[in-house]
């Protein structure tokens, strides 16, 4: 593949993930620079990037689980102050990105070296959205980091200390959905302040990936478009069906539902509901007490445009918890008469 097809379809997985992003140097030529910005603040990237492919060297040469990227027309990898460099590739076959850490390979002979990882790795980045592998270097450890495109966002912003966790990379899968006690068993099995320090870090980090993995997951359930009115357009939100506020919010894809701004707010501020049924109402008492304050503007278009129901996403798994949908509207205070 291309290096600008693989760059504008890197591009495209930030921007469904709600980036926007600014093409710093455009060309045909590796690299590429772009700047990422969310609501978070922004990142400036150098994106090295080529297509994974099997092992080379025939039988008994590589193994047969190895894939790689064949580094060719580079013979440097820059490092700035303040820039994220990625070195990575896309694999085809697993639907995932696979990044190396560019601080051990910062210069490349003639021989057009290639970049390893094992189809293992790639495999559960597909299922889990993350995966680490170490792997020697001339220059020590590295820590190897796969992403599933839903993951692609937060690596490229957030992901550089994964790749400072050597001796506990292994354990960023697990910690991934890892309870308290679990994090906390980690942390004491250090076995000096420094490992103990890494392993903070580590944590910190897979907590902020968990918290940072609500949105994606549940945009990529409804295909990017408003549960409601379908819209797309890159202005459509992550709603949490029960509150953020209430003990029983999760950041589970069941505990979401993809919504526009407009009725985001209008679902957030219990003009619109969703019953368990997956009837869409509209609080009759809320539209009542917008009339009285002069703000029904708009009201009967905003009605008359409303479907029946709302789109469910095709997986079971992903659509909205029925008990969820009740009890947030019980939290939101709706009309008993409307709670179904």
């Amino acid at each position: 593949m291309r290096f600008t097809r693989l760059v504008s379809d890197f591009i495209a997985v930030l921007e469904r993930s709600s980036a926007t992003v600014i093409r710093l140097e455009a060309g045909e030529e590796r690299p590429a620079r772009f700047r990422v910005v969310t609501g978070e603040g922004i990142t400036d990237c150098i994106l090295f990037l080529w297509t994974i492919t099997p092992g080379g060297g025939g039988p008994g040469v590589r193994s047969p689980n190895e894939r790689r990227i064949q580094i060719t027309n580079v013979r440097r990898i820059p490092l700035e102050p303040g820039v994220r460099t990625l070195l990575g590739g896309w694999s085809v076959d697993d639907g995932v990105y696979c990044f190396w850490d560019a601080r051990r390979h910062l210069r490349f002979s003639r021989r057009s070296p290639s970049l390893q990882a094992s189809i293992h790795t790639l495999e559960t980045a597909g299922a889990a959205g993350i995966a680490t592998q170490v792997r020697p270097t001339r220059e020590g450890q590295e820590v190897v980091v796969a992403v599933a495109p839903r993951s692609l966002l937060w690596y490229a912003q957030h992901g550089l200390p994964l790749h400072n966790a050597e001796h506990d990379a292994t354990a960023a899968v697990e910690l991934i959905g890892a309870t308290v006690e679990e994090e906390r068993d980690f942390l004491e099995s250090a076995r000096t302040e420094i490992e103990a320090a890494r392993r903070y870090d580590l944590v910190e980090t897979m907590r902020a990936y968990r918290d940072a993995q609500f949105r994606p997951a549940v945009l990529q359930a409804y295909s990017y478009k408003c549960a409601v009115c379908a819209c797309d357009l890159k202005l459509v939100d992550a709603a949490h069906i029960l509150p953020v506020t209430h003990p029983s919010c999760t950041d589970e894809v069941t505990n979401g539902i993809a919504l526009c701004r407009l009725h985001h707010g209008a679902f957030d501020n219990s003009l619109l509901g969703i019953q368990s049924t997956y009837n869409i109402v509209v609080n009759t008492e809320m539209a009542h007490r917008l009339h009285e304050i002069q703000l029904d503007t708009g009201l009967e278009v905003f009605q008359a445009n409303l479907p029946p129901r709302i789109r469910v996403p095709s997986s079971i798994e992903a659509r909205p918890k029925p008990e969820n949908l009740r009890l947030g509207m019980q939290l939101r205070r709706w009309p008993d008469a409307l709670i179904a």
